[in-house]
């Protein structure tokens, strides 16, 4: 019995440990926080935040402004950040709608006028196309944010729900408890532990320091369990989310790239038509070249 509480005790001090040095570490350096924010949203750039973009608003919910203002993320998200933040669960705020399934643009092909409009309110170039030519979506790159809508001068862009997409599979459940007797992990032909690995099912970094990745689900650990709990298909939907996971979040970065990069192109052409001379300037320098040439 000592042993499991003394394994208990020792995760609850760990917790503890990075609890402590993550809230140090975010009070000196606000710009960590900022970072820890700005990979929890969904990077969809939407705007619907108030914010015109992701990065913003990470910014503004360091600084105290309100969790609650991502449709894209809905309940999830407002929870992930109260927990994160130590902050009041609260719900969507007024005038939003929450965004239960993703989605993503299709354009009628056969409607587009190639107007170029939607390009420009892309936020992620997730746009193709030319002047008077169609236009397509690249379903890869699409965040579903809706910006693409309003422009359109002849409504012929549709958002799509992504109902086949894939989703974090819940824990599955047991009538019986774990009793944590240890019967398990003798038998694991990975000497994994299977009792702790199960404590860790919302837990990604409890997941890697157990070593989930090494299971091979050969279903010993099942055989064994007095509580018949169904450990493998536990572990099975562990690794599934721990895949999907993964998957988001290299979506997120790629997308947040590629909206960085279309902002400095953005403004490198804003600062382009800046410097360009003014219309008297410019038929100044035109009139003194005619005039070296002439002479």
């Amino acid at each position: 019995m000592i042993g499991p509480l003394a394994l208990m005790l020792g995760i609850a001090m760990i917790v503890f440990a990075l609890i402590f040095f993550a809230k140090k570490r975010f009070k000196e350096d606000p710009d960590a926080l900022e970072q820890v924010i700005l990979q929890t949203l969904p990077q969809t750039q939407c705007a619907q935040c108030g914010y015109p973009g992701c990065r913003p608003y990470a910014q503004a919910i360091a600084a105290g402004e309100a969790i609650n203002r991502c449709p894209p993320g809905g309940d999830a998200l407002i929870e992930t950040l109260a927990e994160l933040l130590n902050r009041d669960i609260e719900p969507l705020a007024e005038g939003l709608k929450a965004v239960p399934t993703p989605l993503k643009a299709r354009i009628r092909e056969e409607d587009c006028i190639g107007c170029t409009l939607c390009i420009k309110a892309c936020p992620v170039d997730a746009i193709v196309g030319s002047q008077n030519l169609m236009h397509s979506v690249i379903n890869s790159n699409c965040t579903g944010c809706e910006l693409c809508l309003p422009p359109c001068p002849v409504d012929c862009i549709d958002l799509v729900a992504q109902i086949d997409i894939a989703r974090e599979k819940p824990k599955p459940a047991f009538p019986t408890p774990c009793i944590f007797c240890g019967a398990c992990e003798p038998v694991c032909p990975k000497d994994l532990a299977p009792h702790v690995l199960l404590l860790a099912f919302h837990q990604p970094e409890a997941q890697r320091t157990a070593q989930l990745s090494n299971c091979i689900e050969c279903t010993l650990c099942d055989q064994v369990c007095p509580s018949e709990i169904p450990l493998t298909q536990t572990f099975q939907s562990m690794k599934h989310n721990s895949r999907l996971r993964s998957e988001q979040k290299d979506f997120a970065e790629v997308t947040e790239r590629r909206y960085r990069a279309r902002e400095g192109r953005l403004k490198t052409v804003e600062q382009t038509v800046i410097n360009r001379p003014k219309a008297d300037a410019a038929m100044s320098l035109i009139n003194q070249i005619k005039r070296d040439f002439t002479e």
